[in-house]
């Protein structure tokens, strides 16, 4: 327990992580998903924990450097500007993209060049993503005069290897769902090999690059030195994340507002371990590596 206690103590992110994840686990567990789910997510969580931070051990993880003092406003501009980027993003795609079409006429256009339709519906959202959401925050980056490392656009060797191992875990956990009978996702689909591996590369512009780079490389990493806690920004990254989601169940789901704001709630979940991910490698990479598998898979997790 004393060990517990000091770990706790040493890495000042855990202590608000597990808080909330379990908060908004017994909350889906009582309104949503059950309590088996809900004690599966928290085995998932440790799991997922116990090998990002075994894989980042002995790192000196300090707050970045508050000074000078004009870096403030320019975090928070940008922090601020790319969050109203990536929810200004989201709601073109869902209110106009979705509503004229234009999502199915480029799939289909990429479809008569011979593309199988999987890669070609794929390719049609990934250069909607690239546009909406990645090259608008590429351009705030710069605009704002933030490096490529301070935005998390760097990568060691090891944390490379961190996010293959965890997508390799998810890979297997959607084996498991698929044996226990759940639903398939992308990588289930019958589709040979290539083509199912050419979409979930592709099903990294959709999300997992434009979302890791907008929430944890800029609004999660720009707001850590100024926000006195790791804790407050991983809560306030993670819940702008939340938000982002809320056009695709309200639009895409179909769900009232009220049903959609609970059920993006417990969606923050995936957000908060890929967020302590981000801070302890400061790279935004691992997480894209995860995330795209995540998405590719279709596999519900933690």
């Amino acid at each position: 327990m004393a060990r517990a206690v000091a770990l706790l103590r040493e890495h000042p992110l855990l202590t608000p992580l597990l808080v909330v994840y379990a908060a908004i686990l017994v909350l889906g567990g009582i309104f949503e998903f059950g309590p088996l789910l809900a004690l599966v997510n928290l085995i998932l969580l440790a799991a997922y924990v116990s090998m990002i931070h075994f894989a980042t051990r002995g790192r000196q993880l300090t707050m970045p450097a508050a000074d000078p003092p004009n870096r403030r406003s320019r975090d928070i501009g940008l922090a601020i500007t790319v969050a109203v980027l990536q929810i200004a993003g989201v709601l073109v795609f869902w209110l106009v993209i979705i509503p004229h079409g234009v999502l199915v006429s480029w799939a289909a256009h990429i479809k008569s060049a011979g593309i199988p339709p999987l890669v070609a519906t794929t390719a049609a959202n990934a250069a909607l993503g690239v546009l909406l959401l990645l090259i608008p925050t590429l351009v705030a980056i710069a605009a704002f005069r933030v490096s490529p490392r301070e935005a998390g656009l760097t990568a060691t060797k090891p944390d490379l290897a961190l996010g293959i191992v965890l997508a390799a875990i998810g890979v297997g956990l959607g084996w498991g769902a698929v044996a226990a009978g759940n639903h398939p996702g992308l990588l289930w689909e019958s589709a040979p090999i290539p083509i199912v591996a050419a979409a979930i590369t592709l099903q990294s512009l959709v999300n997992g690059i434009p979302e890791e780079l907008a929430f944890r490389g800029v609004i999660f990493g720009r707001l850590l030195p100024w926000l006195g806690r790791p804790g407050n920004s991983l809560a306030l990254s993670t819940m702008v994340f939340g938000l982002y989601h809320v056009p695709l169940l309200v639009v895409g789901s179909r769900l009232p507002i009220w049903e959609a704001l609970p059920v993006a709630l417990f969606g923050t979940l995936p957000g908060l371990v890929l967020g302590y991910l981000f801070y302890r490698t400061r790279s935004i990479w691992p997480g894209a590596i995860w995330h795209t598998s995540i998405t590719g898979v279709g596999l519900m997790f933690a």
